[in-house]
């Protein structure tokens, strides 16, 4: 089920509050609202809406402010903002130096909203398409090497432990040169499908190129391997004349004893190899 935009209106006017909402969860939409820029601000904050539609003239905090707070915040910058203004044209410049995408003027015309709040949407979602696609890898559609090396920084700087890992497919090149590189590429993609499918909530795979993937999990390296296990027997079930198998190397981060992402990345690259030596030995 596809998730409801969410739209943040702030005016102090409870009249126009309501007209507002009425127009907007008209078109679907899950409305918040607040009377001050103060309360709207921390709305927006917990529930990180899609648009924000802002009027210009409020007491102590007014629709401008609220606006460069909402622009300044990393966590908020990319969010569609409209003011809502009986003003005069004079002042678009104005709100749009301080960082607003568009206008909507009053007396409110529920076409005019409507309108502005749909194409306003689409832009942010194709904002988002294209950021999201410089973060992925092309073929598989698992995170590239950019992202994971941010998420495995940002997770350093945690208070919560996770298991770091690293595979690579064993025998990929045999698989390549017996069988061509579009069944190669179909090996990899099938890889990844496996193995998001496995994942939780604030756990990641990315592709770091060619057959090598890693991984931050956030659950005990037995259940690290058995995942790893489960990929495999996926794998096989659809590729049932390859060779399978994934080497897997870790590294356990302890806030209490943190460590930079080199290190860690050191150590789950050795153990990494030490694993697919034996493996090639057996």
């Amino acid at each position: 089920m596809l998730t409801q935009p969410r739209v943040l209106i702030i005016d102090d006017d409870p009249s126009c509050l309501q007209i507002l909402r009425k127009f907007l969860e008209k078109d679907g939409y899950q409305v918040m609202a607040a009377d001050d820029g103060v309360q709207a601000l921390a709305q927006a904050h917990a529930a990180k809406p899609d648009l924000i539609i802002c009027d210009w003239m409020m007491p102590n905090m007014d629709g401008p402010q609220v606006c460069q707070a909402v622009k300044k915040d990393p966590d908020l910058k990319d969010t569609f903002f409209i003011f809502l203004t009986a003003l005069e044209k004079s002042y678009i410049g104005h709100g749009i130096s301080q960082g607003a995408d568009d206008f909507i003027t009053k007396p409110i015309d529920p076409q005019e909203v409507s309108a502005k709040v749909k194409a306003g949407l689409r832009l942010t979602q194709a904002q988002r398409d294209l950021q999201d696609q410089a973060l992925r890898d092309g073929l598989t559609g698992a995170f590239n090497r950019r992202y994971w090396e941010n998420a495995l920084l940002q997770a350093c700087r945690g208070q919560t432990p996770f298991t770091l890992g690293l595979a690579d497919i064993d025998r990929f090149k045999e698989i390549n040169d017996g069988w061509g590189h579009q069944v190669g590429d179909a090996f990899l993609r099938e890889t990844v499908r496996s193995w998001n499918a496995k994942l939780k909530q604030g756990e990641i795979l990315a592709r770091l190129g060619g057959d090598e993937f890693a991984c931050l999990f956030r659950r005990s390296l037995p259940r690290l391997k058995l995942l790893r296990q489960e990929v495999e027997l996926d794998l096989t079930a659809a590729f049932a004349e390859l060779p399978v198998g994934l080497s897997l190397g870790y590294a356990l981060f302890q806030p209490r004893r943190p460590a930079a992402p080199p290190l860690l990345m050191a150590r789950a690259d050795g153990r990494l190899y030490r694993e697919k030596r034996q493996r090639k030995k057996r």
